[in-house]
Order: structure tokens, then sequence, then C-alpha cells
């Protein structure tokens, strides 16, 4: 009996059909061990599969290994085709983590390269401002006559060297004369204190004495001039006015020294203000600030002791400068 082609192409349906269904299917899980089986129902994340016993069992796809479509499975095949899909596995998270570590050096690069971009936008801008300041102060130095650092001198210490660019000498003669005047106030006081101390004292040469001396009724004892010298002389007297007289002349040489150092500020100024050419007398003259410090013995104090001897400590501050 000959068959037709449409009855070669049923019978060849029906082979398929019966033999899918009659053979099983393995699914090798990724925690280990084969679920053997029938997938009846599928979509994007799970299958559903029937057991030989006719249970129904769901499954994440993320839990399957594999699915191999054949009726008995050996334990060689099931380790060959597992480690193959674990080389697969392995072999396409390494490709992700180099992907992914190239795609973060190439973030960390464009990056660095953006940060590098700003920061030389920054020094530029900050070069640019830093010359142009310097212009600025250059003209200014420039526009600043010799009598323009002296009237600034003059009105403030130190300004008009600090517009000539000679910062030391700018920070220290206001310093100086801060200290001097500080200094000169202190003796003022220390003066004014032992003058009162001296009125004081039972001086009968005092005005307040002489006042004392009209008001006060006459005693029948009576001091000789010989006894009244003696007691200026040798008394407390002469201790007390010796201080007042000390304090003030101390006084008049810090007020002194100050002023002088007020002096030589403006004619520092005007003297050493630097050229049209950026050059000025500092760069042919030597100039400088010292302070120099000795102790010396001294002799017989008229108040010590027999035998000591004093010691004397000076300072001298000043200000030198060589043609």
């Amino acid at each position: 009996m000959k068959l037709t082609i449409t009855q070669y192409f049923k019978i060849a349906t029906l082979l398929v059909v019966l033999t899918t269904n009659l053979t099983a299917e393995n699914i090798l899980l990724k925690k280990g061990g084969t679920l053997q089986g029938k997938v009846v129902e599928q979509d994007q994340y799970k299958l559903k599969i029937r057991k030989e016993d006719g249970t129904v069992v769901v499954l994440n796809k993320t839990d399957i290994l594999k699915v191999v479509y054949k009726d008995h499975l050996t334990a060689a095949e099931e380790d060959k085709l597992r480690k193959a899909e674990e080389d697969k596995e392995r072999i396409k998270r390494e490709k992700e983590e180099a992907a992914r570590l190239k795609k973060e050096q190439e973030d960390a690069a464009k990056l660095e390269k953006e940060l590098a971009a700003k920061n030389a936008t920054a020094d530029a801008e900050a070069k640019r401002k830093q010359e142009e300041d310097a212009k600025r102060a250059e003209a200014d130095r420039k526009n600043l006559t010799r009598g323009g650092a002296a009237w600034r001198s003059a009105v403030l210490p130190g300004w008009g060297q600090w517009k000539q660019e000679r910062k030391v000498q700018a920070i220290v003669y206001p310093t100086i004369i801060a200290v001097g005047l500080f200094f000169t106030y202190d003796k003022h006081r220390m003066y004014l204190n032992a003058k009162r101390d001296y009125n004081n004292l039972e001086n009968p040469y005092t005005t307040n004495g002489l006042f004392r001396a009209a008001v006060t009724p006459p005693s029948a004892a009576t001091v000789s001039p010989t006894e009244a010298i003696v007691a200026s002389q040798l008394g407390p007297f002469k201790g007390q006015r010796e201080s007042v007289e000390r304090h003030y002349r101390e006084m008049q040489y810090i007020g002194v020294a100050t002023l002088l150092v007020y002096f030589w500020n403006i004619f520092d100024a005007y003297y050493f203000h630097p050229t049209g050419s950026g050059l000025s007398y500092e760069d042919t003259r030597k100039e400088k600030f010292f302070m120099r410090s000795s102790v010396d013995r001294v002799g017989y104090h008229p108040t010590a002791i027999a035998g000591d001897r004093g010691i004397e400590h000076r300072t001298q501050l000043g200000y030198e400068f060589t043609f």
C-alpha cells in the first residue's frame, strides 16, 4: 500500500508528539541535584514542572542550571554538563566583572580628567589674579613718590615702607614706636607716683611742709639749719628725691629715643625710596637693625650693704646703615 505525502507527514507528527510525551526532562539545579519531570508551563521568571509521580513543582529560573531534554542521564553526563554550565557561568561573570572594572576605570579616568581640567582652570585663574595684583602693586609703587612715602610714614609709621614693598621695616618701625610710647607712659606714671610720695614725706622744704609750718603753732623744740641740711641730704628725702629725678630722666630718655625713631622712620621712607627701575638704594647701601646687651659692674651704691657691688644691665636697640 502506497502512502501519500500527507499521510507521511501526519505519521511523523504523531511520532514526534508521542516521543515528546514519553521523554522526560532532567533539570540540573545550581545548588546540586537533578529533578526529572516535564515542563508544562513557563514564563520569564519560573518553570512549572510535572514530576513522574504527577506532582507539580514551580522553580525559579535563577535556581536552574540547565534543562536537559533526555530521558536517562548518567552521573558522568550530569557532571560533564554541570561543569560545562558552571564554566559558562564563570566566564560570563568574569566578562561582566571585566566590563564593570573597565567602566569604573573609564569613569575614574574621565573624572580625573575633568578634575585636572578644573584644577588647571583654577590655577590659571589664581595665576592671572596674582599677576594682576603684582602689576597693580608695581603700578602703585611706581606712582609712589618720595614725598608720598614720607608723609604716609609721618601719618602712620611704617605705612610708607609698606607701600614700598619693604615689609620688614614696615613692621619694625611701628612696633618700636609703640613699645617706646608704652614705656614712656609707664615711666611718666612712675614719675608722678614718686613725686607724690616725695611731697607726702615730712620734708620741711616742700610746699606741703611750708604750709604745715605756717598753720602749726611753733613748738619749743627748734631745728637748726645744719640739722635741716643733714636731714635733707642723708634722710629718706634724698632717696625719694633721687627716685623722682631718676624716673623723670628715664622718661625723657625713652621719649626722646621714641621721637628719634619716629623721625628716622620718615627719613627712611624718603631716603631709601626705590627708583623707577625697581632698584633701590638698599642695593648699594647696607642697613640693619641691631640689639646689643651687656652687663657691667658698678661702684659702691650709697644705700647698698658694705662690700656689695651693683650690677648694671644695658640694652642698646638701634638702626645703622653703611654708605
